[in-house]
């Protein structure tokens, strides 16, 4: 009985004390929303003073550097910049004295009078700017003329934005004086509240206490695990995605699943990922884990190859579905790429033994050739017999000149650096390729102002494999332009030299290139001396290389040619050749093409260098 009075007792003090907690709460709220009022009234006179005319301010410098920059460069892009800062910077000034925000700072300074004098000087400058052609002289002195006329206006805002700040500092001082100022009224009511509710949490049970201490613990346990385990997932190179399994919406995603598919939830891609996923995983019923491989399209043209797996997990306390993939389209790509480099060395391989094999009856037909006309000469009348084994003979020499240039080009190279001269390396490369110039119709000439003796230290085969790589991008540059022409050029050419008598056959391939048709299109080798140094000068006439392009085009896997004809490694490796020749390639646009320069030096010079 006695415990149960005291119980009722107990529970009749808990209900007092949280009515009267509850009071005096309601009391302190109703003092303290009276100065909330007053500090939110003056935070938004803050705000809305200086806002306006700030916005204005910064408007009018973004417009005047737009003058200032096509004061000294007029274009196009630029002219359509300014127009827009102009335009924003028209529509900021309705705003200081014609919105909520103007009309509380109309009460500080007088912003209609200066504001309403620009704005229809503003609108005949923005139709003066669109009037302006960039081409012409005279675009930059208009320019500067214009922006002349909006120095008043920025003296106004400028004022403007003063006294806005002046004011706005005075309302910050009031405001701070209140802030140090706080009424003893709600400071003894919150104290008494305080009391109440301490005396409140006294009478709770211990073990209450203790099992709250416990949850409280165990929640910043799985807190703590669960803000680690997102860390570890967006720092995770793959991409993660979970999405709920009841309507494939997608409610995570790491930094590098934004960066496949869209960094916005929505974006269309995204159902289309999950759609695409679901379809390549399947819905597997006995496994909780399920691998996939598939093919995503990002965008027309665009294609990664994703391998990973889909499956059950619980996040944010319930059950949802997990997409682990990783994109796999560089090594695909670089498997098929060793494939290409394995089959190149394949067909390297062959070339190089089929090309040793044809010396053998190329020298029993030279040697054939060489009987027969021995034989010819006691016998009247063989002339014209001896004029087509004369043909023949130049044919041969012709031939095995091919195959010893496939030899030499396919020797594996040394790693031992040796004196050779640049003019035979240069002329030895250009005839590789003179074939596949005449085919296509590029006249190939090389042009030398250093002795024949000028030597260069290094490996000759590698620095052939340069030149000759230089000379295909030539080459392929033309692809793109109209050929109809030039093959028609090259056949006619053709039929002429398969009429021509033996000797004619024997020319060198840089001189069998200069024909008259084959002007438009040409690629001129020039060899020279400069302060002591070997320069090689490749230059072209098919349009050079892309701006964009130049400043990597040395870089590994830069190229512009599609993936069927290059890799991208060529003058990469071609920059590492001549830098082991203490050396260096450039390349630049000139001349209507690209001019790839190698500059070396001589024998000369490094004799002198090891000598110092």
């Amino acid at each position: 009985m006695i415990l149960s009075r005291n119980r009722r007792s107990l529970g009749l003090l808990k209900i007092g004390l949280v009515v009267a907690s509850v009071a005096l709460f309601l009391a302190t709220a109703l003092v303290y929303v009276s100065q909330t009022r007053q500090q939110a009234f003056l935070t938004a006179t803050i705000r809305s003073s200086g806002w306006v005319a700030y916005q204005a301010q910064l408007e009018f410098v973004k417009a005047q550097a737009e003058f200032a920059k096509l004061s000294i460069v007029p274009s196009a892009q630029g002219l359509h910049a300014l127009m827009l800062r102009l335009e924003i910077l028209r529509s900021r000034l309705p705003l200081l004295y014609d919105s909520d925000e103007g009309r509380v700072l109309s009460d500080v300074v007088d912003t209609r009078g200066p504001t309403q004098i620009f704005e229809a000087r503003l609108d005949q400058i923005i139709d003066d700017v669109a009037r302006l052609d960039p081409e012409e002289g005279a675009a930059a002195e208009e320019l500067k003329a214009l922006s002349a006329e909006l120095e008043p206006l920025g003296e106004a805002l400028q004022t403007i934005l003063m006294q806005s700040v002046a004011y706005n500092q005075e309302i910050f001082r009031r405001e701070r004086a209140l802030a140090q100022r706080p009424g003893a009224t709600p400071l003894l009511l919150l104290f008494i509240s305080g009391a109440c509710l301490a005396a409140v949490l006294i009478l709770q049970s211990r073990r209450d206490r203790i099992r709250l201490g416990e949850i409280g613990e165990a929640q910043a346990a799985l807190a703590a695990v669960e803000e680690n385990l997102r860390a570890v997932i967006q720092a995770v190179p793959a991409c993660v995605v979970v999405i709920d399994p009841d309507t494939d919406h997608v409610s995570f995603f790491n930094p590098s699943a934004a960066t496949l598919v869209s960094p916005s939830l929505d974006d269309p891609a995204w159902p289309r990922f999950v759609k695409a996923v679901r379809g390549a995983a399947g819905e597997p019923e006995t496994r909780r884990w399920g691998a996939l491989s598939m093919g995503y399209v990002r965008s027309p043209g665009d294609i990664v190859s994703l391998r990973g797996s889909v499956g059950s997990v619980l996040w944010e306390r319930r059950q949802q579905q997990l997409i682990v993939v990783v994109d796999t389209s560089r090594v695909r790509n670089a498997e098929l790429q060793v494939m290409q480099a394995a089959k190149l060395a394949t067909l390297g391989e062959m070339a190089t033994a089929i090309a040793h094999e044809l010396n053998q009856p190329l020298a029993v037909i030279k040697m054939a050739v060489a009987n027969a006309r021995r034989l010819l000469e006691p016998l009247p009348g063989g002339e014209p017999v001896a004029a087509k084994l004369e043909r023949i003979s130049a044919q041969v020499d012709r031939a095995k000149r091919i195959t010893d240039q496939v030899r030499r080009y396919g020797r594996m190279p040394t790693e031992t650096l040796l004196p050779f001269s640049l003019r035979h390396a240069v002329e030895l490369a250009a005839g590789f390729v003179a074939e596949q110039f005449r085919a296509a119709n590029i006249a190939l000439s090389i042009e030398t102002s250093a002795p024949s003796e000028l030597l260069v230290f290094g490996e000759q085969t590698m620095f052939e494999q340069v030149i000759v790589n230089v000379l295909i991008n030539a080459r392929d540059a033309y692809e793109g332009q109209d050929d109809g022409e030039a093959a028609r050029l090259a056949t006619d050419r053709q039929g002429e030299a398969g009429d021509r008598e033996s000797g004619a056959g024997d020319r060198e391939s840089g001189a069998g290139d200069r024909e008259s048709g084959a002007g438009d299109r040409e690629v001129r080798v020039s060899i020279g001396l400069e302060e002591g140094r070997a320069v090689v000068l490749v230059q072209d006439n098919a349009g050079g290389v892309p701006p964009e392009m130049l400043e990597r085009l040395f870089e590994p896997f830069a190229t512009t040619k599609s993936t069927e004809k290059g890799t991208g490694l060529g003058l990469s490796l071609a920059r590492s050749v001549i830098r082991d020749m203490n050396g260096t390639i450039v390349a630049e646009n000139r001349g209507g093409g690209a001019c790839f320069a190698i500059n070396l030096p001589t024998t000369q010079a490094n004799a002198a260098q090891d000598a110092a």
